[in-house]
């Protein structure tokens, strides 16, 4: 039997979603949840998610699957993981999927999030985490220079080293930043700016790099008309933005296709 998993996590106390083999390993995400379902099902069970996500990186919908037979399933799976996961750890949704469904190879597209705090007076501290207090930025820019961001690119300039891959180039379906309402009971504030970005696949910190490179356009230390040369370019050394704290970065959905998000509704029961 597969099992489809959506789950939100603060990826604050983590190395990030996979699991690291080697000595004294740092906590993951995917540790943590694997050491759940050996609570649940007494049997080392390996889960499968669709993107690892960095160090410190969250997720608000992050999917993973995993197999299980000849164990009997809790009437609300859901309910059961997290009884017993940390609680920076939920799963929203469980259920029975198809057994050729695969949380990374069937997603057709991914969406972060990054969240930019433009007020220097101060940070509201529910979101010190989740968001990169970076100060005043020029909206108009940076928006420019996004959408030179969209299509299919050759995105090596936004690639940090760390993972060897074949090819570097990725399709970004849609990128837009959007100012936030003012945060009710606060006092006047500028906008927190959400940066959103929907591609087929990312590569290392891709998102992160394009938050740094929108951030330094913001400032005006970058024209957006430059944009393209960096991508011409290939490389980061030719990106001199640096790469946006993973605080303010989440793993928003991920896309499956016939209208079906990372959203799923039925919990998995026995």
């Amino acid at each position: 039997m597969r099992i489809r998993l959506l789950l939100a996590y603060d990826g604050t106390g983590y190395s990030g979603w996979q699991i690291q083999e080697k000595p004294a390993a740092p906590p993951t995400v995917q540790g943590a949840v694997e050491a759940a379902l050996f609570t649940l099902f007494n049997a080392r069970i390996r889960i499968h998610g669709s993107g690892r996500t960095d160090a410190g990186v969250h997720a608000w919908g992050q999917v993973a699957h995993f197999d299980i037979c000849g164990r009997p399933m809790p009437q609300d799976l859901r309910h059961s993981l997290n009884a017993v996961l940390p609680h920076d750890i939920r799963i929203l949704d469980a259920r029975q999927t198809d057994d050729g469904f695969d949380a990374r190879k069937s997603a057709i597209s991914k969406t972060y999030v990054y969240q930019f705090w433009q007020e220097p007076a101060f940070m509201p501290p529910h979101l010190r985490l989740y968001a990169w207090q970076c100060g005043p930025l020029a909206y108009g820019p940076m928006l420019e220079a996004a959408q030179t961001l969209v299509g299919e690119h050759d995105f090596a300039a936004f690639q940090n080293s760390g993972t060897p891959v074949r090819d570097t180039c990725r399709r970004v379906l849609g990128m837009d930043i959007t100012p936030q309402p003012q945060l009710p009971y606060h006092p006047a504030h500028l906008p927190m700016l959400s940066l959103a970005i929907k591609a087929t696949g990312f590569l290392k910190q891709m998102a992160r790099n394009i938050a740094g490179c929108l951030y330094y356009v913001g400032l005006g230390k970058l024209e957006p008309g430059l944009v393209p040369q960096i991508l011409a370019g290939a490389s980061r050394s030719g990106l001199r933005a640096p790469t946006a704290p993973a605080r303010g970065l989440a793993l928003a959905q991920v896309d499956y296709g016939e209208g079906e998000a990372s959203s799923p509704t039925t919990n998995a029961r026995g």
